[in-house]
């Protein structure tokens, strides 16, 4: 069994369009499972933002299905340059700093490998096989939205990490102490050099900002955004491909290998 985490379910709309998931079992954390008679082994759950709901969600998916391999998937900033919107990664490294930015040093992060070497490159192997490719890198969880550019150097210039987050540190942890397996997948949306406006952290922290009916609200008040607004929308459409191709790619090759992420070859 499979058990896939995301944030924010609008990430997976077309891999969820692409293989007809439902909504399965609602609950009074508002954190959704999604099946699919077409994916019978794959199970997923929107966690929400952040540690808590991840580790919430993990346990939740965990206490459901049992799955063997859990996969942390969903869309990152990038903190590196020349990076474009859309390039997806297998993060076999973790990393966590805690706390708001204006707190941050070097000495408080921590960090985890996910994965061996060897495992990483046979997953970005059989990954790229299936024509959806995929690069080995390392991401960073915080605790909060980053869409500001020099926080985002900031993190590239003193760590070894390719993308942030806000969930990948804490289902991957929370996987390993119940001694399931993990796969974390990133797709970028935000390059370094982009600023996405605040507009966008509402409606990603928010649910109810992400209605077409307060989206016009939105254009009505600001019409100077549609061009940000449609910039971002294919963004998030090529994102979305993106990562149901590359979820899409994992499922089918679990299907072929007892375990994506073992070392035997």
């Amino acid at each position: 069994m499979i058990g896939i985490v995301v944030a924010i379910r609008e990430e997976l709309t077309e891999f969820f369009s692409n293989n007809k998931f439902v909504a399965y079992k609602l609950d009074a954390e508002d954190q959704p499972v999604f099946t699919s008679q077409i994916l019978p082994e794959v199970a997923v759950i929107e966690s929400g933002m952040g540690k808590a709901n991840a580790i919430n969600a993990t346990n939740k998916l965990i206490e459901l299905y049992h799955p063997n391999i859990i996969i942390s998937a969903g869309f990152a900033g990038s903190v590196k340059q020349n990076v474009s919107s859309g390039t997806s990664y297998i993060c076999n490294k973790l990393w966590s700093i805690p706390g708001s930015p204006a707190f941050w040093s070097t000495d408080i992060a921590e960090n985890t490998n996910v994965m061996d070497e060897n495992s990483a490159v046979r997953l970005n192997k059989v990954i790229n096989e299936f024509g959806s490719p995929i690069e080995i890198g390392a991401c960073m969880t915080v605790d909060q939205f980053i869409y500001n550019h020099d926080l985002k150097t900031w993190i590239g210039e003193n760590f070894s990490v390719d993308v942030i987050d806000m969930e990948s540190f804490w289902v991957n942890q929370t996987a390993n102490e119940n001694n399931i397996e993990t796969i974390i997948i990133r797709v970028v949306l935000d390059p370094m050099e982009q600023k996405l406006p605040p507009f966008i952290v509402e409606a990603a922290n928010n649910k109810k900002s992400r209605t077409v009916m307060n989206g016009l609200k939105h254009v009505a008040i600001n019409p100077g955004d549609i061009k940000k607004i449609i910039e971002i929308s294919i963004q998030v459409k090529k994102s979305r491909r993106i990562l149901a191709s590359n979820l899409e790619s994992v499922i089918e090759s679990e299907k072929e290998f007892a375990s994506l992420t073992s070392n035997t070859v």
